[in-house]
C-alpha cells in the first residue's frame, strides 16, 4: 500500500497554472487509463470549497424534495398541516393525552421500531385529531413515511364501484404500508360485517409487521367492541397500544361562546 502511495505521488506535477482567486499553484497527476495516461487536476482550496458547497446545496435540494413528497403522500388535512404539540391548547381534561403524546414523541424512534401506537378517545371537538396530526408532522420531518386515513371516508371509497382502481390502490397502500398511520375517527363508519373485516385485516397486518397506528375515536372502549368487533378490540387493548381518554369540552363551542 505504501508503494502505491509513493508511486502515485511521484506522478504529481505542477502545471504552472495559478488560481487567480486564491493564488495556489494548480497541481495535477497522470493516472494510467485504458493503456495510456489521463491527466487529472487537483482542485485548489477555493475550488474545493466551491465543489463542497455545491454538493451540500444539491444534498439539501434532494432532502427538501423528499420532504415534500412525504407530506404530499400523507395528505394531512389543511387545518392540521401545521399542527404541533407545542401549539395544542391544553384544556382541563386533556393533560393526560398531551403528556402521553409528548412521551411517545420523546421516545418515537423506539416506539416506531417496536410498533407502539396510541388510541385517543373522547367526545367530538376535544383535540384528538390535532394531537394525532402533531405526531404525523413530527415523524414526517424525521424522514419516516406516514399518512392521514379518514376511516369513514376511505371505507366508502373502498367499496366496489365507488372509486377508481388507482385511487383505491393509493388508499390501500397507505392503510397497509405507511410506517406510521393516523386512523382518524374510528367508529364513525356505518358498522357492518364488511367494514369490520376490512379494518380487522388492516390492523392484523400492521400488528404483525410492527407498524405503529395512531387511532382517534369518539367511542368508549365498550362501544369500540360493539362497533368494530372482538378481534379489532383485542388488538387495540393489547400492549402495542397506549390508550388515553380526553374529557375536554368541544373546542369549537368554547370558541363560539366567547363574547
Amino acid at each position: 500500500m505504501e508503494l502505491e502511495k509513493i508511486s502515485f505521488k511521484s506522478r504529481i506535477f505542477d502545471t504552472g497554472q495559478v488560481c487567480p482567486k486564491c493564488g495556489e499553484h494548480i497541481l495535477a497527476a497522470k493516472i494510467p487509463f485504458g493503456g495510456s495516461a489521463k491527466t487529472i487536476a487537483k482542485p485548489c482550496s477555493c475550488r474545493s470549497a466551491t465543489v463542497e458547497a455545491e454538493e451540500q446545496e444539491a444534498k439539501e435540494r434532494r432532502k427538501q424534495a423528499l420532504r415534500i413528497q412525504r407530506f404530499q403522500y400523507a395528505k394531512i388535512p389543511e387545518m392540521f398541516t401545521s399542527a404541533t404539540l407545542k401549539g395544542y391548547r391544553r384544556l382541563p381534561g386533556t393533560e393526560e393525552a398531551y403528556n402521553t403524546v409528548k412521551d411517545w414523541l420523546f421516545q418515537r424512534k423506539e416506539n416506531i421500531k417496536s410498533g407502539v401506537g396510541i388510541v385517543l378517545s373522547g367526545p367530538v371537538g376535544c383535540g384528538k385529531t390535532h394531537l394525532g396530526c402533531a405526531i404525523l408532522n413530527c415523524i414526517l420531518e424525521d424522514g419516516y413515511t406516514g399518512a392521514f386515513w379518514s376511516v369513514s371516508e376511505n371505507l366508502v371509497m373502498l367499496r366496489p364501484g365507488r372509486s377508481s382502481a388507482e385511487n383505491q390502490g393509493d388508499i390501500i397502500d397507505k392503510l397497509y404500508h405507511s410506517r406510521v398511520l393516523l386512523m382518524d375517527d374510528l367508529g364513525s363508519e356505518k358498522p357492518s360485517e364488511w367494514t369490520q373485516a376490512e379494518l380487522t385485516a388492516a390492523f392484523d397486518y400492521r400488528y404483525r409487521e410492527k407498524l405503529p397506528t395512531i387511532v382517534t375515536t369518539n367511542l368508549l372502549s365498550s362501544e369500540v367492541r360493539d362497533n368494530c368487533g372482538d378481534r379489532l378490540y383485542s388488538r387495540l387493548m393489547s400492549d402495542r397500544f397506549i390508550s388515553v381518554v380526553l374529557q375536554a369540552d368541544d373546542y369549537r363551542q368554547r370558541r363560539d361562546s366567547k363574547p
